[in-house]
């Protein structure tokens, strides 16, 4: 059976994203396997997988923006920011008054809403002279992070009951949801966690679709994951020209990447160079 193509898993608690595409890579029994971004162990959600030609084009996905829907906890830290590590409280309740609704939301929209600059967790896979972060901070080394530009376009309060606030939260790839709990935290109760965490869109792609790691049968058409790609047809007459590398006349802006199909199924990626399609990728 023929598995190249991608799929989307709803990633279970406690599994790494290494996990899912292990699980995949055995009951595929296929070796090239990859996911477009990371989810914590604790976290679940949409992952995205690439299998086989396919992991080829996951750079083409790995900036989509994100979508979480996530619970923090007012008034606690962990090294981690989230529950994987010792959690403790960061001051008693009764020394102030609890925060207002109104009054995250302004710290919200003022401080952590649209272009901002963000500090990832030391207990992160950003890698300092080819080591995981997470790894250097677990051996107990100092991890010196700078801070990052990153974005996000929307931060909606669905719930909130001092000291947990629920939040869905829209933004822009490599952004850190334990980072926002502990600096969202530290400015309303001196201190946060991210309790809770699930990514519910990758670009337009919704967890909805999702099936878990073990119901994974038929891939899915890069036509159908690469949606913010062009897409053409090419006559199935230029089908052993794409195949073989071979660039052909084709109009087009000169840079453009594109999405190749034969008889409406993706056979590679195409980029226009003067004045003909050149294959990049083919499947």
């Amino acid at each position: 059976m023929h598995f190249d193509g991608f799929y989307l898993v709803d990633k279970p608690k406690d599994w790494t994203s290494f996990d899912v595409c292990a699980r995949l890579r055995k009951q595929f029994q296929i070796k090239k396997v990859g996911h477009t971004g990371t989810l914590d162990p604790f976290a679940t959600g949409l992952l995205v997988v690439a299998v086989g030609k396919c992991t080829r084009l996951i750079p083409f996905l790995e900036k989509a923006r994100k979508t979480y829907r996530t619970k923090i906890v007012f008034g606690k830290e962990s090294p981690t920011h989230d529950p994987e590590s010792e959690v403790s409280d960061t001051w008693p309740t009764f020394e102030k008054q609890f925060p207002t609704k109104s009054e995250v939301e302004a710290i919200l929209s003022e401080q952590f809403t649209g272009k901002i600059s963000q500090t990832p967790p030391q207990f992160s896979a950003i890698k300092i002279a080819g080591k995981k972060s997470c790894d250097l901070a677990r051996r107990g080394e100092k991890v010196d992070l700078k801070p990052r530009a990153t974005e996000v376009f929307r931060a909606e309060i669905l719930e909130y009951d001092y000291p947990d606030l629920i939040l869905e939260l829209e933004v822009a790839a490599g952004f850190y949801v334990r980072a926002l709990a502990r600096d969202l935290g530290k400015k309303v109760a001196g201190g946060g966690i991210c309790s809770e965490l699930r990514r519910t869109h990758v670009g337009t792609l919704s967890v909805q679709d999702a099936l878990p790691p073990e119901a994974c049968a038929e891939p899915i058409d890069p036509k159908f994951i690469l949606t913010s790609l062009p897409q053409v047809e090419i006559p199935t007459g230029r089908t052993q020209d794409f195949i073989a590398g071979r660039a052909f006349d084709w109009s087009g802006m000169e840079g453009d990447k594109l999405l190749v199909l034969i008889g409406g199924k993706t056979m590679g990626l195409g980029e226009i160079r003067a004045g003909k399609l050149q294959p990049r990728v083919v499947l």
